[in-house]
């Protein structure tokens, strides 16, 4: 008996241990989004709880879809579009080596397009369409961002078939680009395998940071996370409900009523930022949770039963 529950804590030991890690790097990346966002927004709440941390976590994975989906549809974008640019960059490549001493033979290869790579490719080029449609010029990164990335892309593939030859793999499955490694000598992988971690860490990373688009990224994040609310409707008290235009009646006494607010922050906090736009103006508000009410309509599945005093009418 002492054996079994010795071998089923050693079990549950290392989810334990990774159960622990993923709440810590979620509270750590949750945090770091938020706090991003806070700063972009400029605005600090104030009576944050521990029970907040659970927001917190919501944000980080969040944060952490958007940003996976993004650097995937790029790159699969990349990848979709390889070749029309692909006899580009071996043009330039092949131009470059007519003025260098040395001549290296650099190749950039199509890599294969699968039924995933179509859709995630198309996700990713209408993405990037819908985020650079307004001002293409100030988005000319995010716009050859699959360009780079394809190449990132090629060099991680490069990389692990080098990793899989070292490991006797069949020589069929390695491509012409990668290296022959001669299994009989002793090759330490280490260093290979961290060279692909940070060709791996580079191909998630540059989208999210180099793209433009980072606060557009965090803005989605937290309205997926339900902190940002946009075209929401809501009712504030005085007196600073006579801060914002355009008020209406309200059902609820006391209160008045706002259309198409952008709630930019709640949840964390004894207090949420609103903005209201006009013509010529952006008014942002911090208003006391006490004294705002967020309506949040909601469509349902099946339209509700007639009651059974209409069907006898």
């Amino acid at each position: 008996m002492r054996e079994a529950t010795s071998a089923l804590e050693k079990q549950i030991d290392p989810v334990t241990k990774l159960l622990s890690l993923a709440a810590k790097v979620g509270l750590l990346t949750g945090g770091t989004c938020i706090v991003s966002y806070l700063l972009v927004n400029g605005h600090y709440p104030q009576g944050v709880s521990i029970g907040d941390s659970l927001l917190f976590l919501v944000a980080a994975f969040c944060f952490g879809v958007i940003c996976l989906y993004f650097s995937a549809s790029v790159t699969a974008a990349g990848v979709l579009l390889a070749p029309l640019f692909v006899p580009v960059l071996r043009f330039l490549i092949w131009f470059a080596t007519i003025f260098s001493t040395e001549k290296p033979k650099p190749e950039l290869k199509l890599q294969k397009i699968t039924f995933l790579t179509v859709l995630l490719g198309i996700c990713g080029v209408v993405t990037i369409y819908f985020l650079a449609r307004r001002n293409p010029i100030e988005h000319m990164p995010l716009i050859l961002l699959p360009i780079f990335q394809y190449v990132v892309y090629s060099a991680f593939l490069k990389q692990n078939e080098k990793i899989k030859a070292v490991y006797g793999s069949p020589p069929q499955t390695q491509t012409a680009g990668a290296e022959p490694v001669d299994n009989d000598v002793h090759v330490d992988v280490k260093p290979m395998k961290r060279l692909r971690a940070m060709i791996a860490g580079l191909l998630i990373l540059t989208p999210i940071l180099m793209g433009g688009v980072t606060s557009d990224l965090l803005q989605t994040a937290m309205s997926l996370a339900k902190i940002r609310i946009e075209r929401a409707t809501i009712l504030v008290k005085p007196p600073y409900a006579g801060l914002l235009p355009a008020p209406k009646d309200s059902p609820l006494e006391g209160y008045k009523a706002f259309d198409n607010a952008t709630v930019v922050f709640r949840g964390v906090g004894n207090s949420t930022l609103i903005e209201m736009r006009t013509a010529d103006t952006a008014i942002r508000l911090e208003i006391p949770n006490d004294s705002i009410i967020i309506e949040r309509n909601t469509r349902l599945i099946t339209p509700p039963k007639p009651e059974s005093g209409d069907k006898a009418g």
